[in-house]
């Protein structure tokens, strides 16, 4: 018969419970790495082992006479209650419990407590058996925490997939289906019973051909694939035998696929749809298309409203040129005042026509520059000499600052020396045009960033900010109408173009009552090097040849021309001129009497004049 702890206390008191008296059982207890805690039926400590006092970073001294629930928390407490009532009945078990260690830090435990019984059955204390399961606990802990973050991580990455716009399938190393999302199987059209138990990847493909997924060639190759004459398609990358490709589906959706292999064999492929990215792609290219058609279009209209613009014009200043010339039939003042006038008007419409003609071939990209280092000062000569007459009917003189045609430091840009003619003629007119009477244009050259900048000043009106907005637009000629101002507002807008295709900007900067002042900026370069000299006297050969007559032929179906070239080569007695309306007869002529000079139309009936070139 067992004794509840109430009758212990009533009965004599029991031996308290030692082992002093036991060498064989002290060396093994002090030995041990196990702690093994003493109690009697007060719960209070009458022994420990060192194992347990290690454990509890105590002594065996202080540890004596002291309560198990001095070496708990209130956790923990409540294990104990729970267990001692158990070896109040005798009862031995096992449980885990968190010690509390004196400086307040707690050890992981596992105690195999066991009732200890006089030999008079009388229940004299109990011993417990503890093991520091810390490391143990520690490992549970980041197991379960790596568990936790696994399952998160495993969530996360679902919801990931679920929320891609692409689909996404993985197959393992054998080919077999491992992870897909819904996407994958919405935009393959695919059933989700089909993916059920990881089917090999051959599976999906005959699915595709029996339902008519695929179009004829992605078929035909999956067919073959299938059958065994290409490498199956787990490890050969879609059926078209590329890691990138692209598919239209029965629908017309495009499908852009993508799959990226491991090393370990594992395949993990993407579906996009791309329908709209396509379909963007072609509209942009048809788009080009078109555009390009519409700029074959312009250059040929631009080409023929060329000749058909400056065939007559060229005939009224030729004709003009001619009367003026006219020694035999000598023209009266008035005549020749009316002439002078003609001509100038032809002139300035010829000029307009070519303003209009260039800004619309650079429109569509049909002009060329040949950029070479070009002389600035000896340039601006000529155009000043070229403005000369309309800056005298006005009062207008040049002040021009720094340099002369003959300094041995002339700046040197790079560009097409016609075209910077072109842009600084356009600024000095306007300078001329838009000035005051009686007033000054200054010219200035400096250098700045490897450009060197040439400024013209004039001491008009000046601009606003909203008329120096407007400037540089084609047509745009500010209020320019109200004072009867020659222009179609094309020069600004032609200059600043030309300028950018030489690498160039054309700027200006203007106050209002202060005047303007515009400005072209070039790349700065190098001088050329210099050139051989010339013969000091022309070739004998050549010489002799100058006192035989010259051969001309003319190819030219415009008959207007034609009496305008005659007419100034009659001047010429040296010159035999022969004519030709038709390309054929040309030919013919040219080969029965080989010609010194060819003058060659371009636009020519049945054969254009490159090909009788």
């Amino acid at each position: 018969m067992h004794l509840t702890q109430n009758d212990a206390m009533a009965a004599p008191t029991p031996s308290p419970i030692t082992f002093a008296e036991h060498d064989v059982l002290r060396l093994l207890l002090d030995k041990t790495e196990q702690g093994f805690w003493f109690i009697d039926n007060d719960l209070r400590t009458t022994d420990a082992n060192p194992a347990m006092c290690r454990m509890l970073r105590t002594t065996r001294e202080a540890m004596l006479g002291r309560s198990i629930f001095d070496y708990v928390d209130e956790a923990n407490a409540a294990i104990f209650r729970e267990h001692v009532m158990l070896r109040s009945q005798g009862l031995a078990d096992g449980y885990e419990i968190a010690l509390l260690r004196d400086d307040g830090t707690l050890v992981d435990c596992f105690n195999n407590a066991t009732p200890v019984f006089d030999r008079q059955g009388r229940k004299v204390g109990a011993i417990g058996l503890f093991s520091d399961i810390s490391r143990q606990k520690r490992d549970q802990r980041e197991l379960q925490s790596t568990t936790r973050l696994l399952a998160e991580k495993s969530r996360v990455l679902e919801q990931t997939l679920e929320s891609l716009s692409q689909g996404v399938l993985s197959l393992d190393a054998n080919g077999h289906v491992n992870a897909y999302n819904r996407r994958m199987l919405a935009l393959l059209e695919l059933p989700d019973a089909l993916l059920a138990g990881q089917p090999p990847i051959e599976r999906i493909l005959q699915y595709q051909i029996e339902h008519g997924l695929l179009d004829t060639a992605a078929s035909d190759l999956g067919r073959r694939a299938l059958a065994g004459e290409l490498r199956t398609p787990a490890y050969d990358p879609g059926v078209m035998g590329h890691d990138h490709y692209r598919r239209r589906a029965r629908d017309g959706k495009v499908l852009e696929i993508d799959s990226h292999a491991a090393s370990t064999g594992e395949v993990v492929r993407t579906y996009t749809d791309i329908t709209d990215r396509v379909r963007a792609e072609e509209a942009l290219i048809a788009t080009r298309d078109e555009a390009e058609r519409a700029n074959l279009a312009k250059s040929q209209f631009l080409s023929r409203m060329s000749h058909e613009l400056r065939t007559p014009l060229n005939a009224i200043l030729g004709f003009a040129q001619l009367m003026e010339a006219d020694a035999r039939e000598p023209l009266g003042p008035a005549q020749r005042q009316r002439l002078a006038d003609l001509r100038r008007g032809g002139q300035h419409l010829l000029a307009l026509i070519n303003e209009v003609l260039d800004l619309a071939r650079i429109e569509a990209g049909a002009i060329q520059v040949e950029l070479a280092p070009v002389a600035l000062w000896p340039l601006v000569d000529e155009c000043l000499h070229l403005v000369a007459p309309t800056a005298d009917d006005r009062g207008i003189r040049f002040d021009v600052i720094a340099g002369a045609a003959g300094d041995s430091s002339v700046p040197h840009v790079r560009a097409d020396a016609r075209r910077l003619r072109q842009v600084l003629i356009n600024l000095l007119s306007n300078a001329i045009k838009y000035n005051r009477q009686q007033g000054s244009v200054r010219l200035w050259a400096s250098l700045s960033e490897g450009q060197w900048r040439l400024s013209v000043h004039d001491e008009g009106p000046g601009l606003d900010d909203v008329q120096r907005s407007r400037l540089f637009s084609a047509f745009e000629r500010l209020d320019a109408d109200r004072h009867s101002i020659e222009g179609a507002g094309i020069g600004l807008a032609l200059s600043r173009q030309l300028a950018e295709l030489m690498n160039g900007e054309v700027g200006v900067h203007s106050v209002p009552g202060q005047g303007s002042t515009f400005w072209v900026a070039l790349p700065a370069c190098d001088p050329p090097a210099e050139a051989a000299e010339p013969p000091a006297q022309m070739p004998e050969a050549a010489r002799v040849g100058r006192a035989r007559r010259r051969q001309v032929l003319c190819i030219e179906d415009n008959e207007v021309n034609q009496l305008v070239i005659g007419g100034m080569l009659a001047h010429r007695p040296q010159v035999d001129l022969r004519q030709s309306l038709e390309p054929v007869m040309g030919l013919e002529m040219a080969r029965s009497l080989p010609p010194d000079l060819v003058l060659l139309d371009i636009q020519l009936p049945g054969m254009d004049g490159f090909e009788v070139l």
